[in-house]
């Protein structure tokens, strides 16, 4: 089951704003607060005082046992904590539906293949949801992106850390959005549109030739460029 609780936080305009934050997403039960990630609206109030809209980011667990997914997420400023998270996640995984479940998980998941991922930001959870559903891989998303970031001059000139995956277009290529590092990172109009055939051949290289190539990109349930341009 969801849970949220109260949170107080501050606005830029110094008033104190009472919001109702997710601290676990059950998004097989409650499919519309996986629709908010995915509209970029979860967690976003109104200051009542100055109409300024405020962004929330906070730690949350994602679940949704329909699609065997099991994501945690942590405001991108504890990604120093990744070792730590990675661990609470593994030994999560491993209670609920993994080694260490209870004999009905077991027997209900025995065999099933989880996507379980750390994740720092909305903005990389909403990616994962995303990639996951179109049937791609994000360690090959993320090898794309470091290509991709390397060929365009313009995108860094702009303040841009990283890509983020936002869908396939009808001709099939793959759209990436542009992500600045602001606090809490800002999501740009601008982006890149990249042909399939890019992702496949990159798709076609095992993880571990994946891995050589681009060392750094990936450790444990943290996929992400951003693990080798900022270091955990």
């Amino acid at each position: 089951m969801s849970q949220t609780a109260t949170h107080e936080v501050r606005c830029r305009c110094g008033a104190t704003v009472s919001v109702f934050c997710a601290d676990s997403i059950n998004a097989e039960r409650h499919p519309h607060m996986r629709d908010a990630i995915l509209s970029r609206t979860l967690h976003v109030f109104q200051c009542a005082a100055c109409l300024t809209s405020i962004s929330v980011e906070k730690s949350l667990l994602y679940v949704d046992l329909g699609r065997r997914q099991l994501y945690s997420m942590h405001p991108a400023s504890e990604r120093a904590l990744e070792r730590e998270h990675g661990d609470a996640l593994i030994k999560i995984w491993s209670t609920a539906v993994g080694d260490q479940a209870g004999e009905a998980a077991r027997t209900l998941f025995d065999g099933e293949t989880f996507h379980v991922r750390l994740c720092y930001g909305l903005e990389e959870l909403r990616e994962k949801i995303v990639a996951h559903d179109a049937g791609l891989r994000d360690l090959v998303i993320e090898a794309l992106k470091v290509e991709a970031m390397a060929e365009a001059e313009e995108l860094r000139k702009l303040g841009v850390i990283t890509l983020r995956f936002d869908g396939v277009n009808a001709a099939g290529q793959l759209v990436f959005v542009a992500e600045r590092a602001t606090d809490p990172p800002t999501v740009l109009e601008v982006g890149l549109v990249i042909d399939r055939a890019r992702y496949d051949a990159l798709a076609a290289l095992a993880w571990q030739d994946l891995l050589a190539r681009f060392p750094g990109i990936a450790a444990g349930p943290h996929v992400s460029l951003l693990r080798w341009t900022i270091g955990s």
